[in-house]
């Protein structure tokens, strides 16, 4: 290839990378990318086989890059040097992805389990595990943490915290006290006994949050709309809901055609048209139900962690979460990706989001803490858990199962948010 053609090539990756963010994957085509690279459709083809290509190529890089990032991890441990060097990694992690933002704005185009580019999404992931994996082993020595299983889940935090960044979802919050308090919380999940004094330097700006800050604001569970099948809900359509959660949890929302669904539901067209105008409207409803049971849920936090009962109460509220996980898996999946193009998803996410994430907010800010700690992101962090944590590396090597994903969440939360060890049972020797 010659200079010209390296040049054309590059201005064809700019394109495609540009209006991956500005429109979405689906939304844009293979003619959208050649006029924005100033080239032809048949000149493009000479360098892509498709916009799919183009796509898992940047990814690749992005990948590599993010390879790099986890060999650079320094020396870690329960030391005011050992935090510095993870608050680094944690922000040259940030700094990668923030590289590559649209690109892991639309990452889910590839990562449903039927979607034909899943595979190697899933070598990805695995590379990352295995590579983290031990260098937490060597450093953390404690046969009471389930380091596999934590480093996949981190992983997958790492990824949501950076993508809630780069979506301004940070509740007021500049990157870098988005950053300070998110490490604060990594390095106390692996490292509880580090004292409060090492987790001051780069924690200023964070504040841990008013003592009291809950009392007489114990928020109204949300009503769920007719998300168990009950009379709220017509059966036929819930029947249709069912067959459509299902659905764009194995295909993906944008792989999934209506027919799929009515097939899935043995519903007819008739059936379906009369409730609901197309597919769109369908994912809308179904993350109505989603975040009505989440809004419920997240009411109960306070309680799962205010007893005293070895972290049992905050074991079956994860349970109950990852029962709801497990049911709209696709629907998750597909609010990140359409939030941003669908003003109904939007709104949905901005209003129940926030009565969640400030339910969040009153059962952390009543932890006593001795180091600077801002519960807004602890919030994020809880958030982010419950909806990317059990699903990470499905289809994988290190695929958890739903009890050993309840350890692992449960580990997190009680060393990273509530600052105290959980009673749990010895750490797996496989993935």
């Amino acid at each position: 290839m010659g200079e010209r053609g390296a040049r054309t090539r590059q201005a064809i990756v700019d394109a495609a990378r540009g209006l991956f963010e500005a429109k979405g994957f689906h939304a844009t085509s293979v003619e959208d990318i050649a006029e924005a690279a100033g080239t032809s459709r048949a000149a493009l083809y000479q360098y892509f086989a498709s916009k799919e290509q183009l796509f898992i190529e940047q990814i690749r890089g992005a990948a590599a890059d993010l390879l790099r990032v986890i060999r650079r991890l320094g020396p870690i441990g329960p030391t005011a040097e050992g935090y510095d060097n993870l608050h680094w990694w944690v922000g040259e992690w940030a700094w990668v992805q923030d590289k590559y933002k649209p690109l892991y704005l639309q990452s889910a185009v590839v990562n449903s389990p039927a979607a034909s580019r899943r595979p190697m999404m899933a070598e990805y992931i695995v590379s990352c595990v295995s590579s983290l994996s031990p260098r937490l082993e060597g450093a953390i020595g404690d046969d009471d943490i389930d380091v596999d299983g934590v480093a996949t889940v981190l992983l997958a935090l790492l990824f949501r915290m950076n993508d809630y960044r780069q979506k301004g979802i940070t509740r007021t919050l500049g990157d870098d006290e988005v950053l300070d308090s998110f490490a604060t919380f990594v390095q106390l999940t692996l490292f509880p006994s580090t004292p409060p004094h090492a987790l001051a330097a780069h924690a200023a700006a964070a504040a841990p949050g008013p003592k009291g800050a809950r009392a007489g604001r114990r928020r109204p569970a949300a009503k769920p709309s007719g998300s168990d099948g009950s009379a709220q809900t017509p059966k036929t359509v819930q029947r249709i809901l069912d067959a459509a959660a299902e659905t764009f949890a194995v295909r993906g929302f944008h792989a999934t055609s209506v027919q799929d669904v009515l097939e899935a539901a043995g519903a007819g067209r008739g059936t379906f048209y009369k409730y609901f105008d197309d597919k769109t409207q369908l994912l809308v409803t179904l993350a109505e139900q989603c975040m009505a049971r989440l809004s419920d849920l997240a009411a109960q936090f306070d309680g799962a962690i205010g007893k005293d009962d070895d972290g049992y109460a905050l074991r079956a509220w994860l349970e109950e979460c990852l029962a709801l996980h497990r049911r709209y898996r696709g629907v998750f999946a597909a609010v990140l990706q359409e939030e941003a193009h669908n003003p109904a998803l939007n709104e949905l996410r901005l209003k129940s989001g926030a009565a969640i994430l400030l339910a969040f907010d009153d059962a952390l800010a009543a932890i006593d803490r001795e180091y600077p700690f801002d519960v807004r992101v602890g919030s994020l962090v809880l958030l982010a858990l419950l909806e990317r944590g059990p699903d990470y590396a499905f289809g994988t090597a290190y695929d958890l199962a739903d009890t050993r994903i309840v350890e692992v969440l449960t580990t997190l939360i009680e060393r990273g948010l509530l600052g105290r060890t959980p009673a749990r049972t010895p750490r797996r020797a496989a993935p």
